[in-house]
């Protein structure tokens, strides 16, 4: 690059300056800039340079001008948009399942394949009458959100914390529906990820797209005679919250269960999404047109019926087939705080297609949180399933998810890992 000046030009005479042609790209550059050049011949640029230079006062550097910081932003944008592309291009999907979904960048057949896995969509649907909790539905998607299941909860279930002891209907008229969350949560062991507060009027909405629903009605309750009726839509938050005086809460459960059944087949037959209102891709719509869009299993909360000194009758959750249940409904969950499941690496060490996730029902009803799925370094048969521990006071949990696949053996392993807390490398013996 030559070092020629405005004013001079490489290899000239420094004392004089070649006139350019009008055309010439500097000169118009220097028009436009509006510098003004001493004329020719009368000595001032001799002048000029061989004034002694004086480094001149120091000035403040000027702020970027608007003009440069919207095109740094614009670059700036366009450089992210461009990353992300990248990153989602290098990124391979290999299950797409909202159930089940795991994303990484190799082949999920090759050894040392590891992807995250998607906890199971989870909605708490509770039904909200005045200021009184008539109803709890924990919903689930199955995978590629079609199909799912509804499991109904007594609001009478008896809850136990460090700060509340008493049932879900107590709970919900001190605190409100952030009052009970946590406590659904911890009762069911897992995390949920949304909540939703339906009241009678909203559940007219919910359903006027497919009413009349019909119903074959086993309990002649006030309002609602035996045999087949047809729910107009003003009448479901009414029959929701039906009960008799001297019935069980389980009773009403059951009703309420043939109610999710008939208006779920009745979306299901609309084939239409507009039938439910609400947003596509979250909260209650989202939920029901995708469980009624597959196979959907509706059941109730296993619990035990007790007394209470003044008459009354509670519920209390039967632990193991409660276990079982969720395990079935929610295949993978998330533990609802800290430290409530075991987080799990689950790995195939066979080459089977699909083994970690065949395994997953095993361990999850005994209090596994399933976070990676993928490969071991090695995939050979025979092979023994290996349980590892990374923390002396994993040994214990270690233990009783061999227990749950009844095979293998526990092995310690002193890597420390911040994203799990137990490896599981399945062989053949599962």
């Amino acid at each position: 690059m030559s070092d020629a000046r405005p004013g001079t030009a490489s290899g000239a005479d420094p004392g004089e300056a070649p006139e350019r042609p009008a055309g010439d790209p500097l000169s118009r550059v220097l028009r436009q800039l509006d510098l003004e050049l001493p004329e020719h011949g009368t000595g001032q640029r001799t002048a000029r340079r061989s004034t002694p230079l004086v480094a001149p006062p120091e000035r403040p550097r000027p702020a970027p001008s608007r003009r440069w910081m919207t095109g740094f932003a614009a670059a700036l944008l366009v450089a992210l948009v461009a990353g992300a592309a990248l990153t989602w291009i290098g990124v391979e999907t290999v299950r797409d399942s909202t159930t089940g979904r795991t994303v990484a960048s190799s082949d999920p057949s090759e050894p040392g394949f590891e992807g995250f896995l998607e906890p199971t969509p989870t909605l708490l649907v509770a039904h909200q009458s005045g200021e009184e909790l008539r109803s709890l539905a924990l919903l689930s998607l199955s995978s590629h959100d079609i199909g799912g299941s509804v499991l109904m909860i007594p609001p009478d279930t008896v809850v136990q914390t460090a700060d509340f002891t008493g049932s879900l209907a107590l709970g919900y008229a001190y605190g409100g529906p952030d009052g009970i969350f946590q406590h659904v949560q911890d009762m069911l062991g897992v995390g949920i990820g949304e909540l939703v507060v339906v009241d009678d009027a909203r559940w007219a909405a919910l359903t006027a797209g497919v009413a009349p629903i019909s119903i074959t009605n086993p309990d002649s309750v006030e309002g609602f005679e035996t045999g087949t009726i047809d729910l107009a839509a003003g009448e479901v938050a009414t029959w929701l919250g039906a009960r008799s005086p001297d019935e069980s809460d389980l009773a009403r459960m059951y009703r309420v269960g043939l109610f999710w059944e008939a208006w779920l087949g009745e979306v299901r037959a609309a084939e239409d999404p507009s039938v439910v209102p609400g947003e596509i891709d979250s909260g209650i719509g989202r939920f029901v047109r995708g469980i009624a869009g597959g196979e959907a299993d509706v059941a109730s909360l296993p619990v035990t019926e007790e007394q209470m000194a003044d008459g009354g009758v509670v519920f209390a959750v039967d632990p193991a087939p409660t276990a079982e249940l969720v395990a079935r409904f929610v295949p993978y969950p998330r533990g609802p705080s800290v430290g409530v499941r075991t987080r799990v690496r689950l790995l195939d060490g066979t080459g089977q297609p699909d083994h970690a996730l065949q395994a997953a029902p095993l361990i999850v009803p005994a209090g596994a949180e399933i976070v990676i799925v993928g490969n071991a370094d090695e995939l050979v048969q025979p092979r023994e399933t290996e349980v590892r521990y990374h923390d002396p006071a994993q040994r214990e949990s270690a233990e009783r998810l061999r227990d749950a696949l009844a095979a293998g053996r526990v092995v310690e392993d002193a890597r420390q890992t911040d994203s799990f807390d137990v490896t599981i490398v399945l062989g053949t013996d599962v």
